[in-house]
């Protein structure tokens, strides 16, 4: 009796199919090794980028949100640094110069001439903004705080405010690891990308 010869039951396309060698492993790897290499100083410029347009974003949006609210409601109101360990007191002094650590909103019912918040007072927090990851410094031209009057003006001068992310020397901070916001006694915001110095145009 003739036999036929036994089919294999494996599909005819995985017949030929075969594993990498280790020479192609440790060649995909290297050549994956030396693209992740390239890429990890662009993801970490994006990070540094993005963590700073947070931060300038969050401020923007406390101080504009301070302006409207005291034309608004027609009070004074008031952003100023954090200070450091409480909830929601304000920094004094000359020290006061700093918002990384975060600041508050608040509006000035009160109407207190050093601009304090006091809840027993009938001050009203309308933001608390906790210190954001990745900044050295949210540092003020002038130190003190915004005081937005009910004309919408501010109460003191034009002030400029740096943004520098962590992890550089100061001294040697490239360009695109500093941002600047501008602010006008009007309460015109400015957006600076090439340059945190307000007195010239730069870029907004």
């Amino acid at each position: 009796m003739h036999m036929r010869p036994r089919e294999s039951s494996r599909p005819a396309g995985l017949r030929d199919q075969r594993g990498l060698t280790a020479i192609e492993l440790m060649v995909t790897l290297a050549i994956l090794a030396i693209l992740v290499g390239l890429a990890a100083p662009s993801m970490s410029r994006f990070i540094v980028q993005w963590r700073l347009a947070n931060a300038v974003n969050a401020l923007t949006g406390s101080l504009r949100l301070a302006r409207t609210e005291a034309i608004a409601r027609a009070r004074p109101v008031v952003v100023c640094q954090l200070k450091a360990g409480t909830a929601v007191a304000c920094e004094t002094g000359a020290s006061a110069d700093e918002l990384a650590g975060g600041w508050i909103v608040f509006v000035d019912n009160d109407r207190d001439a050093s601009s304090v918040y006091s809840e027993s007072k009938g001050d009203e927090l309308l933001v608390r903004q906790d210190a954001l990851p990745g900044l050295a410094h949210i540092k003020l031209g002038n130190a003190g705080r915004f005081v937005f009057l009910p004309n919408g003006l501010m109460r003191s001068g034009a002030n400029g405010i740096t943004f520098d992310a962590s992890g550089f020397d100061k001294a040697s901070t490239p360009s695109w690891a500093r941002k600047a916001l501008c602010i006008s006694k009007l309460g015109r915001i400015r957006h600076l990308t090439d340059t945190s110095d307000c007195s010239s145009g730069g870029d907004e």
